[in-house]
């Protein structure tokens, strides 16, 4: 039997998320406890994505603009960036673009000089990196947070046969559905009106019985087989939970409608985690479209800052806010450079940097107000690592520097040669929200196949 051949998503389709409506919501595919007593313990996370490679100098990696008028980096803002100086003594310069945020630094830290991936600089890999961790895709994270067993591993083909090279999950949101405000008051109206299926079904049965007839043996078909018959028992609680979904109003705006519809799917156990993909693209190569980014970022900023606002405000239950039962993070598959090459500082738009990234994160679980990290190349004077020009002879891109993983802090030395053990990677950012939501060790991100996994940042957990 023939294996199907993976279809790889083309660079469009990976940029095309806000094809939805005003940003796509994703709901992650849950398998923990059908209701939540008030005494429990609940946690869930949210991912706030920023489509197409954010520019960090437009927000918490800002530049003064010294290295403007020098010609090292452009920017269409035009002031001068502040310190933003976090409780641990982290330092980096923000851009008056991030105001509306300001209000919520107790509530979230910020991770500077974040490495991608190294060997890859396209949206493609990049995105895969963020969500697979892996450049040719795979399981996506966020649904590995869903499983209740500790110890057990989540429910996917990439997890249930790990040595094979081949895989049939290519998609970095395989194991999420997403769910549109305006979808649901029909879906739920649908699924009141038509009875779950029961094992006392007809062609349930059947199905039941087929599907265990090929479980039991090793290889993809049987952990297939086994994966569909899981699901096919699940069905009726799945039905039961989204018939119970009520539409937000439509008095509420796009953001407050996204996050009505995340707190009841997160109250009624539809699933643990969700992915809102913010509907602007950060991809400005050209010239015009990287002058249009300060109102791209005020735009995207103001979204964010209303999601973390209606977090704050959403009661969970009658003791917590859901700001207080959720561990939230934005983030972008990769940074942008400072310029393009060979062009006008104030004529250019820029390009991938996978070398130097920002995210954000806070929340249930996490310390939040610090900085942690930096990137290199922090005025015109600086000078950098042959680490760095080894990757970036042009001084195109910014890099992040050397990080202690011990003290959270980054190090003043500059390596002769790239070793990814030095820096502050991807990897160790999901594995420490991993840590957080007691994932098995064994999905842990690796530094690389032949490394061990990247480490946790034990500093920024609470």
């Amino acid at each position: 039997m023939s294996r199907p051949k993976p279809m790889h998503p083309s660079r469009r389709e990976v940029l095309r998320f806000g094809g939805l409506g005003a940003g796509t919501l994703l709901f992650a595919r849950s398998s923990f406890a059908s209701s939540i007593s008030a005494d429990a313990d609940p946690h869930f996370f949210l991912l706030v994505v920023l489509n197409g490679g954010a520019d960090s100098s437009y927000m918490f990696d800002a530049r003064p603009l010294s290295m403007t008028r020098a010609g090292k980096i452009q920017n269409y803002l035009g002031k001068e960036p502040d310190p933003w100086i976090g409780k641990n003594g982290g330092k980096a310069l923000s851009t008056s673009l991030i105001k509306p945020l300001a209000a919520f630094r107790d509530r979230f830290s910020v991770l500077n000089g974040v490495c991608m991936a190294p060997s890859f600089d396209g949206h493609l890999q990049n995105m895969n990196f963020l969500f697979a961790g892996k450049p040719f895709g795979g399981d996506s994270f966020v649904p590995h947070l869903n499983s209740s067993e500790t110890g057990r591993k989540p429910e996917s083909l990439d997890a249930i046969v790990p040595t094979d090279p081949l895989f049939i999950n290519v998609d970095n949101h395989s194991g999420v559905v997403p769910l549109r405000p305006a979808s649901v008051k029909a879906l739920s109206a649908t699924l009141r009106n038509v009875e779950p299926p029961g094992s006392d079904h007809g062609l349930v049965d059947f199905m039941r019985r087929r599907l265990a007839a090929h479980t039991g043996d090793a290889g993809r078909f049987s952990a297939g087989s086994s994966l569909m018959l899981a699901g096919l028992d699940g069905a009726a609680q799945v039905h039961r939970q989204l018939a119970s979904l009520t539409a937000p109003s439509e008095n509420l705006g796009p953001e407050q409608q996204q996050l009505a519809l995340i707190a009841e799917c997160f109250r009624l156990s539809i699933s643990r985690s969700a992915i809102y993909v913010l509907p602007e693209s950060f991809d400005v190569h050209a010239p015009d479209q990287a002058k249009a980014q300060p109102k791209l970022f005020s735009d995207a900023i103001g979204r964010i800052a209303t999601l973390f606002k209606g977090l704050n405000d959403t009661p969970f239950d009658a003791k917590r806010s859901l700001f207080e039962v959720t561990t939230v993070m934005v983030a972008s598959e990769l940074g942008r450079t400072m310029r393009g090459v060979d062009l006008p500082i104030d004529q250019t738009g820029t390009n991938h940097n996978q070398f130097s990234n920002s995210i954000l994160i806070g929340g249930k679980g996490i310390r939040a107000g610090l900085v942690i990290g930096a990137s290199d190349l922090a005025d015109e004077k600086a000078t950098v690592s042959k680490a760095h020009l080894a990757l970036d002879g042009v001084l195109e891109k910014t890099m992040g520097l050397p990080f202690d993983f011990s003290t959270l802090k980054s190090r003043p030395d500059q390596p002769d040669a790239f070793d990814i053990k030095d820096y502050l990677t991807i990897g160790s950012v999901v594995n420490t929200v991993y840590a957080l939501f007691d994932v098995p060790k064994s999905n842990y991100r690796s530094l690389r196949r032949d490394l061990p996994a990247a480490p946790v940042l034990h500093g920024l957990l609470v």
